[in-house]
């Protein structure tokens, strides 16, 4: 019996390993020896199959979230632990969340995601469309609705849903436009993004009144410049717009707020030997996100008041940096800032901005302020250092973190990815 027992795998990790060995059998298929007509409908076979895999995601992740795997790496949140555990961004996870409790109440629509019918976002606009019904239109009418937005999405698509969605929605309640634009006010967002290369990608959503403002103040400073020498401006309009941006962003940081005691502040990292150098011997830059530029970008930053640098003796340990205090000297801190690059805890993203300086050893405890003692924590990692059990010891001069017993029964201390690479340089 016990040995049945032991070798008894679920259904769903059976079915996922069977899912992997027919996409090995796939991988191995001559594709090229199809006729086109059954090319065409293999195009179309495999985007089912990969939306009835989308509905797959969205259900296991749903139950993930209510079983509380997070809690395994101490991870904030559900999205946050999927991103760690396999590079999902934060905002798919909780798009998937989202629509997962929507189609909890959804019967009709979730069907047809789980049969590969319609894709994610039209799941999504279908139930947004049917929740944001107006109270005038008859309860008997909604599952009416969302099957005729089910049969809108199949045939004719995402965004053909979201118009119909409009029409039925204005049909009841004309006077919608209003509550729309609270909507709009409501939900607006701004989202900046570091990618992996250390580009970062902006994505949001204005409402009329903060976009119309937002056009007219970028406008101007993005229109085309003069002609030089009979040339126009080269660059297209989304450049533009980029260094219009950019241009504003550097107006107004003499007007921001201070940040943990200091000026808002572009940090970067640089050995001494490559700042004298007269070319880039020593190596790039490294900004306080952990990004790596080159030499010349670094110089070029040098030459702006609203970046500092952080000058590196041959051993890599920061100059210069203050004495120890019980509070965080500014010195200090940006000595943490070239260290840990962001929150310690391993797999956390958190930039410095969003951390504070953790004694190792506690204050109270006789442990000093001095980069040997600290390292920089989010607030969310730093309640979890106070509260769920993990343990930090510093070796080697770096942070690393011991999680409690129910987490790992062997208690094997880890250490953020960052400081690995660091190794490699040393």
């Amino acid at each position: 019996m016990s040995s049945v027992v032991s070798d008894y795998r679920h259904p769903a990790v059976e079915a996922v390993d069977a899912m992997n060995v027919a996409l090995d059998e796939f991988g191995e298929a001559a594709l090229w020896s199809m006729p086109m007509r059954d090319l065409a409908a293999l195009v179309v076979s495999v985007e089912k199959v990969a939306r009835r895999v989308a509905a797959v995601q969205v259900a296991v992740l749903g139950q993930a979230d209510g079983a509380l795997v997070r809690t395994l790496v101490g991870a904030k949140s559900t999205p946050v632990w999927l991103h760690t555990a396999a590079d999902v961004p934060a905002w798919v996870g909780r798009a998937r969340l989202g629509l997962h409790q929507q189609l909890t109440e959804r019967p009709v629509t979730a069907a047809a995601f789980t049969a590969g019918e319609i894709g994610q976002d039209a799941a999504m606009a279908v139930c947004d469309a049917v929740t944001a019904l107006p109270a005038s239109v008859p309860a008997a009418l909604t599952g009416q609705v969302e099957s005729l937005l089910v049969g809108v999405g199949r045939d004719e698509g995402t965004r053909a849903v979201v118009r119909r969605a409009m029409a039925i929605t204005h049909q009841f309640a004309p006077e919608v436009l209003d509550d729309a634009e609270r909507w709009a006010r409501e939900h607006r967002f701004l989202a900046l993004t570091t990618r992996h290369d250390g580009t970062v990608a902006v994505r949001g959503l204005l409402d009329k009144e903060t976009g119309a403002l937002a056009l007219a103040v970028l406008g101007p400073l993005a229109a085309p410049a003069p002609a030089v020498d009979g040339i126009p401006d080269p660059r297209e309009a989304g450049a533009r717009y980029a260094d219009a941006f950019a241009q504003l962003c550097q107006s107004a940081t003499s007007a921001l707020p201070d940040v943990r005691g200091e000026r808002p502040t572009a940090l970067v990292t640089i050995s001494l030997e490559t700042l004298q150098a007269a070319a880039a011997a020593g190596g790039p830059g490294m900004l306080d996100t952990g990004i790596p530029i080159s030499i010349e970008a670094t110089r070029k930053l040098l030459c702006d008041a609203n970046v500092i640098p952080i000058v590196l003796g041959g051993r890599g340990e920061p100059l210069d940096v203050g004495r120890a205090t019980r509070t965080i000297p500014t010195g200090i801190r940006r000595a943490l800032v070239a260290r840990d690059g962001g929150c310690a805890f391993p797999g956390c993203d958190r930039p410095p901005s969003w951390c504070d300086a953790h004694h190792v050893t506690h204050w109270s405890a006789g442990g000093p302020t001095a980069v040997c003692n600290l390292c920089l924590l989010c607030a969310h990692h730093h309640d979890t250092i106070h509260h769920d059990g993990w343990n930090i010891h510093m070796i080697g001069g770096m942070p690393w973190f011991t999680p409690p017993a129910w987490i790992d029964s062997t208690s094997s201390p880890r250490q953020h990815s960052r400081y690995k690479v660091t190794q490699l340089r040393t």
